[in-house]
């Protein structure tokens, strides 16, 4: 028996005396081997094999021997495999497992299942062998198979996605035009609504003042007079609110500043208001400061002026005073209006400057709901800010503005 020695070399006294037996090393490999391993001669007959080919391939210890490696294989495959397995003899080489080769193995009992072969050649005394190294790989095969299904039907579902996101895509792309398309119905609607009676309410107003005139001294006729011209005023201020919010929302606005003096624009505004004030109601003004003229949009600030106060005056009691107060400190435009009205609820206090919305507490009292959204908005449009306090009996608008305003348009920019 042959012996071979492992350890490195030392000295006698130190080397342990540990030989191997090579023969019996290499019986065990092969016998306990998780893999087949079948060796065939240059006429591919099996000339031994271990025991895991007889489990892969259902056959008992020793039936192999002797029988033609082809036997292993599907019937389909075999005269195409004796072709192969010549042309392998004649120039042999070794071939790993793993090279994407589908091959099949065919158990005793006619199963047919998938596996993986490696080969290598060997010569003993001048004759040629070849052993294969077989796999069964059935497992494996599965994964890839439910893997390649898996894949498919994710592919499936991304292509029909992708159709339900398109169809999706154009149904807002057409829910978008039918917007546009009603926007711009609606723009030209309250444009052409806004132009259409405001040449009615001006001949209405005329009349109204020619026949105050007329009938000057004759309080019952007056009474009526001066109803029809605060309803005419009403009117013409919620066609005012209706096109002041779309020119906002149209970016048609624009923030044109000029010198301006508060304290006169002030007054000038409160001497129109005035008619509007219920039996005993008062509106005082007060400037506190030296300082009195701003660089501001006369309009814009007019309009937040003019709604906060008119406001203050619908929701206030008969004999309450309204009063508005300005002032000019540290480069800012204050200007506060208080009044001692029904005040805005905990709960409405939110919404308070949304499009449309009014207090449940002012069902009964004729508004639009827009106000104070255009209010916050031309606040804004000109870089300063709105805030209030709010009780039973008690409301303070406080608005803030940079006293010297810069020119700024909300137009859509091109581009």
């Amino acid at each position: 028996m042959k012996k071979v020695d492992i350890l490195p070399r030392m000295e006698a006294e130190d080397r342990p005396e540990q030989d191997i037996d090579i023969a019996r090393v290499g019986e065990l490999l092969f016998t306990a081997a998780a893999e087949g391993l079948v060796v065939v001669d240059a006429m591919g007959s099996i000339r031994m094999n271990n025991p895991r080919l007889n489990d892969l391939f259902g056959y008992n210890e020793g039936e192999l021997k002797g029988r033609s490696v082809d036997e292993l294989l599907p019937n389909a495959l075999r005269d195409q495999h004796a072709a192969h397995r010549t042309a392998y003899t004649k120039h042999p080489v070794r071939r790993s497992m793993g090279i994407n080769m589908v091959l099949f193995g065919q158990r005793k009992n006619g199963e047919v299942f998938p596996v993986e072969v490696s080969l290598n050649h060997f010569n003993i005394d001048g004759t040629r062998y070849v052993m294969g190294l077989v796999s069964d790989i059935t497992l494996r095969k599965k994964a890839e198979v439910e893997l390649h299904q898996t894949n498919q039907e994710l592919e499936e579902r991304v292509e029909q996605r992708t159709v339900e996101l398109k169809a999706a895509e154009q149904s807002v792309r057409e829910a978008l035009e039918k917007e546009r398309e009603l926007h711009q119905l609606k723009s030209r609607f309250v444009a052409m609504a806004s132009h259409e009676f405001r040449t009615p309410l001006s001949t209405i107003m005329s009349s109204v003042d020619l026949i105050g005139r007329y009938t000057e001294g004759q309080d019952k006729v007056e009474k009526h007079v001066v109803r029809i011209r605060n309803k005419v005023r009403e009117l013409t201020a919620m066609l005012n609110e209706f096109l002041s919010l779309e020119r906002i929302e149209q970016g048609h606005v624009r923030v044109s500043p000029v010198e301006v003096d508060i304290v006169h624009r002030c007054i000038e505004l409160i001497e129109e208001l005035r008619g509007l004030a219920k039996p005993g109601q008062s509106i005082d003004y007060d400037h506190h400061g030296d300082v009195r003229t701003v660089t501001t949009d006369s309009q814009m600030i007019g309009q937040i002026i003019t709604n906060l106060v008119t406001n203050a005056v619908k929701y206030s009691p008969e004999d309450s005073a309204i009063a508005l107060r300005t002032s000019i400190t540290d480069g800012e435009l204050h200007i506060v209006i208080r009044d001692h009205g029904i005040g805005i609820s905990k709960e409405d206090q939110q919404h308070l400057f949304e499009r449309f919305f009014r207090g449940s507490n002012v069902v009964t009292i004729q508004g639009t709901g827009l106000g104070l959204n255009i209010v916050k908005r031309y606040v804004e449009l000109m870089q300063g800010s709105i805030s209030f306090t709010s009780e039973p009996g008690h409301t303070v608008f406080s608005v803030t503005l940079p006293q010297h305003v810069a020119a700024y348009s909300n137009e859509p920019k091109l581009g």
